[in-house]
């Protein structure tokens, strides 16, 4: 962390604030937590979807110099001669404020830094971005769902797909002072709403997709779509550059969100203008794309098991390589894997195949489905849940969606927090007629449900164990247990 005085801090913040009680001190740690807070740390009272900031305040008495940010609305007393020694920083926004004098603590100054959202595809993306950066010998990272990777290795879980601001601008600062010089980020919906990267200006941005998914949160689709926007218009710069999926049927919405914020257009599909997908042939194990790129046609051989895959890898590729594109740089598409539980195949054995996926949302899991059912020989099966204390409308679209493509699912626990994992499986079966539910198995624990699956499979047969991914973990009411999809499934399968 740098060295520097609360009042040059206060001075180098841009946000309007009014100060009261000003004391100068070296600031040593800024923290959203305060049994985290020190002395001579700055604690930010913001308030979140479960607890306020302001009601912890009390907690910092006992400590030494001390500045606290609060919002100017605050019904707190400042006047208060307990509050003498403490000085505070009043706002309008905390979080933003939170985000700007993090990025002061933690200076950086990465050269190339990117992002990108959407409801699918953030991790695949930045792990494409980051193996083509890797293939030209760049000093890279990559932050989002699966922690912090540089260097091809993982130093850091965030937990959450995009981490708090603090955290942000410690992760650029550490890389910074180890010589990476490109970074992407995953931006979520709810970090971009809650201002996690801000003051980050992009140098690209890229927009994957949308589908209903968080409305737990943003409680309908319109502001969902509006949080992701904000990728475009707060996040860039007068240079920046948008990689768009113009196959998306929200992406007018974002192209005029671009144009709007003069920010210059690249956009890949079967209806781009830049890009453009003439024809997908699937050919066994893969699939030959014929591509219209600068008025010139060619045939690029992709090695993968889905066409969201396609996608995800040319998003990739435009992302690195911008206007300057060309059929040459399509050979950086060799070799690029796909990250931890992204469509992983973890047995291909006796001819049964089982593969892991995140697939957490009705879209992600029809197309996982979708594609799997085309290499289906025999028959395809399902493992999945639904989250506890998320949205409850998309669970029985799940179940729809699994339905259309699945021959047999096995319906259990993920994640039900501090739910009645009874009433999001009912939720899950709501409204299915009596030809439906003959497909459908309950079975309450996800390890018991795993091994019945895998003892249903015969020859040619797929299953696909969906909604963790990469979580090594279950959360049950306010505890997380060690589980993973991955482990479970091949000690039944005994692999090594």
């Amino acid at each position: 962390m740098k060295k520097i005085n609360l009042n040059k801090i206060i001075k180098k913040c841009k946000i309007d604030k009014k100060i009261i009680n000003n004391k100068n001190f070296q600031v040593k740690g800024i923290s959203l937590h305060s049994k985290e807070t020190k002395n001579n740390y700055i604690f930010a009272a913001a308030k979140g979807g479960t607890f306020n900031g302001e009601d912890f305040i009390n907690d910092l008495l006992r400590l030494n110099n001390i500045a606290i940010i609060i919002s100017s609305n605050s019904k707190v007393n400042f006047k208060s001669s307990k509050f003498d020694k403490i000085t505070f920083i009043l706002v309008q926004d905390v979080k933003k404020t939170i985000s700007e004098i993090a990025s002061i603590l933690y200076p950086n100054k990465i050269e190339k830094k990117f992002a990108v959202t959407g409801t699918n595809g953030k991790t695949s993306v930045s792990s494409f971005v980051y193996q083509i950066w890797r293939k030209q010998n760049c000093q890279a990272a990559f932050v989002g769902t699966l922690g912090v990777i540089s260097n091809n290795n993982r130093f850091s879980k965030t937990n959450l797909t995009t981490a708090d601001a603090i955290t942000n601008h410690k992760i650029l600062y550490k890389l910074n002072n180890s010589k990476c010089k490109n970074i992407i980020f995953e931006a979520s919906s709810i970090g971009l709403h809650q201002e996690r990267l801000y003051p980050i200006k992009f140098d690209v941005v890229a927009f994957t997709n949308l589908s209903k998914d968080h409305l737990d949160y943003h409680k309908n689709i319109k502001n969902y779509k509006t949080a992701k926007s904000l990728l475009f218009s707060h996040y860039t710069k007068k240079k920046s550059v948008a990689v768009i999926n113009s196959d998306s049927k929200f992406s007018n919405f974002f192209f005029k969100n671009c144009k709007d914020n003069q920010i210059n257009i690249l956009d890949y599909g079967k209806k781009a203008d830049f890009l453009r997908i003439l024809q997908i042939k699937k050919i066994k194990n893969r699939f030959i794309v014929k591509i219209d790129l600068n008025k010139k046609q060619f045939e690029v051989e992709f090695k993968c098991s889905s066409q969201f895959e396609i996608y995800n890898q040319l998003c990739a590729l435009l992302m690195v390589f911008g206007k300057k594109i060309d059929q040459r740089h399509m050979h950086f598409l060799r070799g690029l894997k796909n990250p931890d539980g992204r469509l992983e195949k973890i047995y291909d054995k006796n001819d049964i195949r089982v593969y892991v996926d995140y697939a957490h949302t009705a879209d992600a899991l029809s197309k996982v489905l979708y594609a799997l059912k085309q290499i289906t020989l025999g028959k395809l099966f399902l493992v999945f849940g639904c989250g506890g204390d998320r949205d409850r409308d998309k669970r029985s679209l799940m179940t729809k969606e699994a339905l259309k493509h699945s021959d047999q699912i096995f319906i259990t626990d993920d994640n039900p927090r501090f739910e009645d994992p009874e009433q999001i499986i009912s939720d899950m079966i709501k409204g299915l007629d009596k030809k439906n539910l003959e497909k459908v198995k309950i079975i309450r624990g996800r390890s018991k449900a795993i091994r019945f699956a895998i003892n249903q499979l015969s020859k040619n047969d797929i299953l696909l164990i969906a909604g963790k991914g990469h979580e090594d973990y279950q959360i049950i009411k306010n505890k997380r247990y060690n589980f993973s999809d991955k482990r479970i499934a091949k000690g039944f399968l005994r692999v090594s």
